[in-house]
């Protein structure tokens, strides 16, 4: 089924409103929806590998956008919207959440976390929120959301537009070892973190 799902993908970034799409899914992943935009990046990047630039920069500006938007979220509409969208991603004590980053002691943990979560699939959206609801140095979360999010895209972009029909073929030929690879990385990834929080739980004092 996960098959068939990836090849749907590759046939809808072909359509000719997929940049349209693509625009829209990473601007609202940076901001409440929960399935992150490397389902659309990836199959464009297969499907117009000429065309990995433009992908990169729509993909690009529109998260940027988002997470831009997901940060005025949090500083000046959190208790109306914001908390909403806690909710939505299984947060149920969004207070509880946010109260680590109270301290200015727990800013080193926020941007280790929020350097994670830009590069990774991990909910950057609610980091953004959270951000914006600490009143974190805007300029400086505006270029850490920049950096990470072109970074990661332009690494998805042009490597799946360089390699894409290879590594299609091996996802396709072994899709088993694929998703444990890809689990595994997620789990690499909250394991850092929790050991991170272990080893430094100073940085994390209510």
């Amino acid at each position: 089924m996960l098959k068939n799902i990836l090849n749907k993908l590759i046939k809808l970034a072909g359509h000719k409103f997929a940049k349209y799409i693509l625009a829209g899914w990473c601007f609202l992943e940076n901001i409440f929806f929960p399935f992150p935009s490397d389902a659309i990046v990836i199959p464009m990047s297969i499907s117009k590998p000429k065309k990995w630039l433009e992908t990169f920069f729509i993909a690009t500006f529109f998260a940027f956008l988002g997470a831009i938007v997901a940060y005025g979220i949090g500083s000046f509409m959190f208790y109306k919207v914001g908390v909403h969208i806690f909710e939505l991603s299984g947060v149920d004590d969004p207070q509880k959440f946010l109260s680590i980053f109270y301290k200015k002691s727990t800013m080193i943990a926020f941007i280790v976390i929020l350097f994670i979560s830009g590069f990774t699939p991990l909910p950057f959206n609610l980091l953004a929120i959270a951000s914006g609801f600490v009143h974190f140095n805007i300029i400086f979360f505006a270029l850490t959301a920049l950096f990470t999010r072109g970074t990661r895209y332009f690494l998805l972009t042009y490597l799946f537009s360089k390699y894409g029909p290879k590594i299609q073929k091996q996802i396709e030929t072994r899709f088993t070892n694929f998703m444990l690879w890809v689990v595994g990385s997620f789990i690499f990834v909250i394991a850092g973190m929790y050991l991170f929080y272990i080893k430094f739980p100073h940085y994390f004092a209510a």
